[in-house]
């Protein structure tokens, strides 16, 4: 592991490089393993970030990233829409909300729906990642309005991101994670990957009165003064800033996927950040996609999408593994690729994004049917 951290303000800039070894069958002897929670619709390719509604109901995001593979593939002939799905208290799943052609990105003609919160004004705020279609900071953050819970129309409050991943609110504030806040140069031969660079936003719920936030291209030297922290990792994968959560104090946390780190941010009682350091970080512990910060047990549940694995982080920072495993179709309730964590009662739900790329780093190797969410049981 390389750690060269230097703590400066509001900015924090860290990197490391580590390794992960995937294995079959679970690496922990406390192992909670997972149960199928439902099956979703077959057109329902993708599934990722999820939140809960005051009523019960989690609100699932499915963008559909693998639309192209599986047509390359011959298992479908045409693309399956973007939708919000929505499960009931006894897993029913009904649609939520349908893009309309309106609510999609002007020059990629898509919506890629991901991590997703309630604001204090009753409506769904969405990350909008563009990435697989365009590059070129097309990405946004919408927020979907609600009427008596029922969602009625979108409309785009940020635009500028080249990756909106994560969303959480807090108070008046929405903090939204951003993977990559520039392209990283080509590598140069024999001196491998460069860092990356990935942040966390911050805007007030009074910002979006006016019509879209415009975020300019990220600068190291100048930048965007809703940007609350910069972190630089290995660049081993390309994908930095990923799930965010607040714990019962206030605190936000940030999961970088390529290291597995999670930071935290502390601030002060005016709402302005007093640091970001390094929270968490344990070889078993190889990737931080979706994280959520339980009350109950006050504990931080992390999707460790890599190792097809759940991680429990306390409030020292010491990882447990609640439960690996190797390649599987996810069929059984295993998991297979998990992007999203989120609490439900006493489970973990656990969204399984099953999009592989190819990569040594990677479990899961191959897009297989069903297309499932899990649950742990917690005690």
């Amino acid at each position: 592991m390389k750690n060269c951290c230097v703590i400066a303000g509001m900015v924090v800039f860290c990197m490391f490089v580590v390794s992960a070894t995937v294995v079959n069958g679970a690496d922990t002897a406390v192992d909670r393993k997972p149960v199928l929670l439902f099956e979703l619709p077959e057109p329902c390719n993708t599934p990722d970030g999820c939140t809960l509604a005051d009523d019960g109901n989690l609100i699932l995001s499915v963008p559909n990233f693998n639309n192209k593979a599986l047509k390359q593939q011959g298992v479908i002939d045409k693309d399956a829409p973007a939708v919000m799905l929505c499960i009931d208290k006894n897993n029913k799943v009904s649609t939520w909300y349908e893009f309309k052609k309106e609510d999609l990105q002007a020059d990629t003609g898509i919506v890629g729906p991901m991590g997703c919160d309630f604001g204090p004004d009753g409506h769904l705020y969405l990350a909008d990642n563009q990435l697989f279609s365009n590059g070129a900071n097309k990405s946004r953050l919408l927020r979907i309005r609600c009427e008596n819970g029922k969602p009625v129309k979108c409309e785009v409050i940020v635009e500028g991101f080249i990756v909106a991943n994560a969303v959480v609110w807090k108070g008046d504030t929405v903090y939204v994670s951003e993977t990559i806040l520039s392209h990283p140069p080509k590598e140069t031969a024999g001196k491998g990957k460069v860092p990356l660079y990935s942040g966390t936003y911050a805007f007030n719920i009074d910002e979006f009165k006016n019509g879209p936030v415009k975020l300019a291209p990220w600068s190291a030297a100048n930048p965007d003064p809703h940007l609350i922290a910069t972190y630089a990792t290995s660049g081993r994968i390309g994908f930095g800033a990923d799930g965010l959560t607040v714990d019962g104090e206030g605190n936000l946390y940030c999961g970088i996927f390529e290291d597995g780190v999670l930071y935290r941010t502390r601030f002060d009682s005016a709402g302005k950040v007093v640091d970001t350091r390094v929270f968490a970080f344990d070889a078993k512990m190889a990737c931080c996609d979706g994280i959520f910060w339980n009350k109950a047990d006050n504990t931080i549940y992390v999707a460790d999408m890599l190792q097809n694995a759940v991680q429990a982080v306390d409030m020292s920072g010491n990882v447990t593994t609640v439960h690996r495993n190797g390649d599987t179709t996810g069929a059984d309730g295993l998991l297979d690729q998990p992007c999203e964590v989120h609490v439900r009662g006493n489970e973990l739900i656990v969204i399984n994004m099953d999009m592989p790329w190819e990569s040594d780093l990677l479990a899961n190797k191959k897009i297989d049917k069903p297309y499932t969410v899990s649950a742990i049981k917690l005690q």
